[in-house]
């Protein structure tokens, strides 16, 4: 059977495009037991920029597969997912094959691009056209689940990166105890339109060599602001005081909780987020005091279950949660080409 794959950039179409994505995602979640698009590309649905490629393939009247390609930051990535009563008839492939044909195209951004993709007059580099080399594709696969094993080997990718889900209970507010916060500093609520830009900065810093925390910009930190579950207590930042007469305080740290909404009584999973330390802070002990302080906001918000991403290969983070009472419920993992390691 052969396969159309439309493809676009920018924002998609309506909220009737948007809504058919939600529902085939949904539609794979309940299949895979795993979430098949995470929260950027989610986001990225209305995001209004050229360097994110929508991909979408219909079969019998209805959306059958979605991929999208986001070419910001150091290398083009992408996810996918086909509706499950679609599936064993190459879709996927298909999907992962034009993914990676938008991904190797320059970005309408590149400064040595027009905004059609074409180099630009004058770029040249011995007489010849500048073309500028884009890393190859890497691709999320959420729960690392057989088919999507089998896809990529089937398309020559192996496993580059390792992003690991951890888990532990909650046992109340005995168990979880706000700490002490040490002499010299305070702890205080994030204030939104106040803190955005020194947010944004402090989360560069403490993220500078992340693939995709790091990146964040101030639209990218209000386009959270704006979902449902997000709560301003629940964003608690950690300030060095200054000495009497010496300025402001300065931003050291932060931990940031989530709890998604429509969850039950009795039953809420809360997430540590993102627990950031600044480079001149590092090295005591902040990372431990705001993850504690990260659990307790979660007891004190119901929850009874606290969950938390991080890679794989950050053992100095790996080893914090750990002592936390954090063991491992799953694992994602990003596949690429091997050239791309």
């Amino acid at each position: 059977m052969e396969t159309a794959i439309l493809w676009h950039t920018g924002p998609l179409i309506d909220d009737v495009e948007i809504a058919q994505v939600h529902d085939l995602a949904a539609a794979a979640e309940r299949e895979d037991g795993v979430a098949a698009l995470s929260e950027q590309p989610l986001l990225n649905l209305r995001e209004a920029t050229d360097d994110v490629v929508h991909l979408l393939t219909w079969r019998a009247g209805e959306l059958a597969g979605y991929a999208q390609v986001d070419k910001r930051g150091e290398a083009p990535s992408a996810e996918l997912v086909v509706r499950p009563e679609h599936r064993r008839h190459g879709l996927g492939f298909h999907l992962l094959g034009s993914a990676a044909d938008r991904a190797a195209e320059p970005r309408p951004s590149d400064p040595d691009h027009d905004h059609d993709g074409q180099p630009r007059p004058g770029a040249e580099t011995d007489g010849e056209p500048a073309r500028a080399s884009r890393p190859p594709l890497r691709v999320w696969a959420h729960g690392d689940l057989p088919a999507a094993r089998g896809l990529a080997a089937r398309a020559g990718y192996d496993v580059v990166r390792e992003l690991l889900v951890l888990e532990r209970p909650l046992d109340g507010p005995g168990a979880h105890p706000r700490p002490e916060i040490p002499a010299g500093l305070r702890l205080r609520a994030f204030v939104p339109g106040d803190d955005d830009a020194a947010w944004v900065e402090a989360n560069a810093a403490a993220f500078a060599h992340h693939p995709e925390q790091g990146r964040l910009t101030v639209d990218d930190l209000r386009a959270r602001m704006r979902e449902d579950w997000f709560d301003a207590a629940g964003l608690l930042l950690l300030e060095r005081t200054p000495a009497p007469g010496s300025g402001t305080a300065g931003l050291v740290g932060f931990v940031w909780t989530k709890i998604p909404t429509g969850q039950p009584a009795g039953a809420r999973e809360g997430e540590i987020y993102v627990v950031g330390v600044v480079p001149t802070a590092q090295g005591e002990g902040l990372g431990r005091l705001l993850t504690a302080v990260g659990l307790a906001h979660l007891v004190e918000r119901g929850a009874t279950t606290a969950v938390l991403y991080v890679d794989g290969d950050n053992v100095p983070a790996v080893r914090t949660y750990e002592r936390a009472g954090f063991t491992r419920r799953a694992v994602h993992v990003q596949y690429a080409r091997p050239a791309a390691r």
